[in-house]
């Protein structure tokens, strides 16, 4: 298996590895900053042996008890097999380099191609710019962003697979292209997933606000109310509510003067997962399609 760190027991302690190499499966990585964090991982910044730039994500599962570190072992191991087919028929999705897991230390990676901003950090850094009231960000970028989210979400389901947990923080700007960068806690469509495992407000309600641990399948709709989510968060910097009026203005905002981008929030941010509209209406909305 691949060589990691040598000073394994502090690995998370702290950053003082950043700017040292670690091998995996005989090729050097140098690891120069770290970009993201959550859960049992860490991503960072690094350049491969010819300077390539390149996205490492590092899984920690030492502590944990036998059947949870299998369990998120085996979660790992479908998000890099998700990626690796999917990447063939979507330009959206990312290029993995290399994984490995290491059972003798219980430390695990995925090498990936490095992209820029993330979609949230991109949002927030134009709406700081701009400190009016109106959305930072132009019809023309949004629209943009909105047919690449939809093609993604359609790409997933073309698959039967739901992602359950879409949100702007996990879509990576690599140029002008959007892709997807995880995939860890999807699932083929109705089976059995976990209820309050996501992002608030990003996530579907059925999956936040159902009993927590849960199980329960889920359906596409789930995705749905995260990409009028997304949508939201493009248009007013802030992800919506739960609540019957969740594709409405926040309260001293004017909705924007596109009925079909209001027409698309009202159609995905609906608390019925059934009346939600499907991917094929959104793939054939007007605002997707102008």
């Amino acid at each position: 298996m691949g060589g990691i760190f040598s000073r394994i027991s502090q690995f998370f302690s702290g950053d003082e590895f950043i700017g040292g190499v670690m091998n995996i499966h005989g090729v050097p990585y140098k690891l120069q900053r770290r970009i993201g964090t959550g859960g049992f991982a860490n991503v960072y910044a690094g350049k491969g042996p010819k300077g390539t730039p390149v996205a490492i994500k590092i899984i920690n599962l030492n502590g944990l008890p036998p059947f949870r570190s299998q369990s998120l072992v085996q979660t790992y191991l479908n998000e890099v097999t998700l990626l690796e087919r999917l990447r063939i028929e979507s330009r959206h999705v990312v290029v993995i380099h290399d994984f490995d897991f290491d059972p003798r230390i219980g430390l695990g990676y995925i090498v990936m191609e490095l992209g820029g901003d993330n979609l949230m950090t991109l949002i927030d850094r134009l709406r700081a710019s701009d400190r009016t009231r109106v959305p930072s960000i132009d019809l023309v970028m949004i629209k943009g962003f909105w047919r690449q989210m939809v093609s993604i979400v359609a790409t997933l389901h073309a698959h039967s697979i739901v992602h359950m947990d879409l949100k702007p923080a996990n879509l990576i700007l690599f140029g002008r292209t959007l892709k997807i960068v995880d995939l860890g806690i999807s699932r083929k469509a109705n089976a059995l997933g976990r209820a309050g495992v996501g992002t608030p407000q990003f996530s579907a309600p059925e999956v936040m606000q159902d009993k927590s641990g849960l199980q329960r399948s889920f359906g596409p709709q789930v995705d749905i109310w995260s990409l009028g989510a997304i949508l939201y968060y493009m248009v007013y910097g802030r992800a919506p509510a739960y609540h019957p009026s969740a594709a409405m203005a926040p309260f001293g905002l004017h909705p924007p003067p596109d009925s079909a981008l209001n027409d698309v929030l009202r159609r995905t941010l609906v608390l019925n997962p059934h009346m939600r509209a499907d991917i094929h209406t959104l793939l054939h909305h007007p605002f997707t399609r102008m």
